[in-house]
């Protein structure tokens, strides 16, 4: 039976319109407030963390501002050389790892980039080391060891190269991305004897096989 059908049996025409029309009056003002709740919490579940972190003396935001699909499309492309030379440092030190691994290859890239003491440059920062009069480096005395390991450095068209890319292009694009290796400039795998800079260097963390360094670990909470 309608709600109308009932009102009109317990209350007189009148009586039972008025609770008819208060009670739509009241549904009225429950949506009205429901929507803005819900406006609400859009606008404060999208709002920029403040900063928290600090590393090596420079804020690192908590998380990256949230675009649009159409601010994030408007972003500059990256530089075509900088964007292959880390899609392959990743592909190359990282393809079996997962995403977070290959993240972490890139960001000790991109913190040696940062670095006085370091090329500013993605390509640059990759193929530091001494190099022949041909221009080939020179045979194990580089930074990334597959860049002087005598072998070719042409990536197979696979699944792995493709996420390398995609990994690279976000990582360049992104520059307050949080630093998952806590500022770590140098790694190597944990299936190997320490280097002999490890000692001088802090560990920051691991991540899949991968230990990570840096000269102090210096976050501060």
């Amino acid at each position: 039976m309608g709600t109308w059908k009932k009102l009109h049996q317990k209350f007189p025409p009148e009586l039972a319109f008025a609770c008819k029309f208060n009670k739509k009056r009241n549904m009225k003002k429950f949506i009205l407030i429901l929507g803005l709740l819900l406006c609400f919490a859009t606008i404060a579940g999208t709002s920029q963390t403040d900063k928290v972190w600090v590393v090596n003396g420079k804020d690192i935001p908590l998380v990256s501002p949230i675009k649009t699909l159409v601010e994030h499309l408007a972003d500059p492309l990256p530089n075509p050389q900088d964007l292959d030379c880390l899609s392959k440092n990743i592909y190359f030190e990282a393809a079996v790892e997962s995403t977070a691994g290959k993240i972490a290859v890139a960001m000790v890239t991109m913190n040696r980039v940062r670095a006085t003491n370091y090329p500013n440059t993605i390509c640059a920062v990759i193929k530091q080391g001494p190099h022949d009069a041909s221009g080939f480096p020179r045979r194990n005395r580089c930074q990334f060891s597959w860049y002087c390991d005598g072998k070719h450095d042409r990536p197979n068209e696979s699944p792995a190269w493709r996420i390398s890319q995609k990994v690279a292009a976000y990582v360049i694009r992104t520059p307050a991305l949080l630093d998952i290796t806590d500022g770590a400039t140098h790694y190597h795998a944990d299936y190997i004897a320490p280097p002999r800079w490890a000692i001088l260097k802090e560990k920051t963390t691991q991540i899949d096989t991968h230990l990570f360094y840096n000269k102090n670990n210096s976050i501060n909470f």
